[in-house]
């Protein structure tokens, strides 16, 4: 997509693209619904899937400490492990519990932390408006956000996806973005890590 990351190095590792499968859901705002959107604080819902959201934050940061333990104290380690993972069953009961619709991934898209690329039926002018509902899996960590289209590429041949739609992420909550950033950084150590064992069993 066009959108260029920051030139530190440190933004650019925040702001890593990537390739995934997620369901995508989209509408357009017209210009006054979306700046009376600007000026509330941005959407973490205090709902099962904001609750979720939270979930994945505090795992994430007492992961490095959770390691820590695990090797001063096995048994205190893998107790603290099984907690996290009650967590994680309950965090994904609740949003199951309201988003039952979805099965599975819908859209492949270009996702970073500060924007997206995805394909569509329908062409979008540039500047254009929207609210996006992100699910990322396998974590079913959802992510609500206000972005803007700036760019809508045609592409060639027949396909039943024709454009190709790039948005910038513009009110977006901080815990939001982090989730976005940590799933992607841990997909893409996660295809290194298979591409690394296929090279070794090759």
């Amino acid at each position: 997509m066009s959108i260029q990351p920051p030139a530190a190095t440190e933004e650019r590792r925040r702001f890593f693209r990537i390739d995934d499968d997620v369901y995508l859901e989209y509408r357009q705002l017209d210009e006054e619904d979306y700046q009376a959107r600007l000026k509330q604080a941005p959407d973490v819902r205090q709902d099962s899937s904001g609750l979720a959201l939270q979930l994945h934050s505090l795992t994430a940061q007492s992961s490095s400490i959770l390691s820590q333990i695990r090797k001063r104290d096995p048994e205190v380690g893998q107790y603290l492990a099984i907690i996290d993972r009650k967590l994680e069953l309950l965090s994904r009961a609740l949003l199951g519990s309201q988003l039952s619709h979805i099965s599975g991934p819908n859209a492949p898209v270009n996702l970073s932390g500060n924007g997206i690329a995805f394909f569509s039926t329908e062409p979008l002018q540039p500047d254009s408006k929207l609210e996006l509902r992100l699910m990322l899996f396998p974590g079913h960590t959802q992510v609500n956000t206000l972005g803007r289209v700036v760019h809508c590429n045609a592409l060639p041949g027949d396909t039943p996806h024709p454009y190709r739609i790039g948005v910038e992420f513009t009110h977006i909550a901080e815990i939001a973005r982090e989730a976005l950033v940590r799933h992607t950084l841990e997909l893409q150590s996660a295809r290194l890590r298979q591409k690394k064992e296929k090279g070794l069993k090759e």
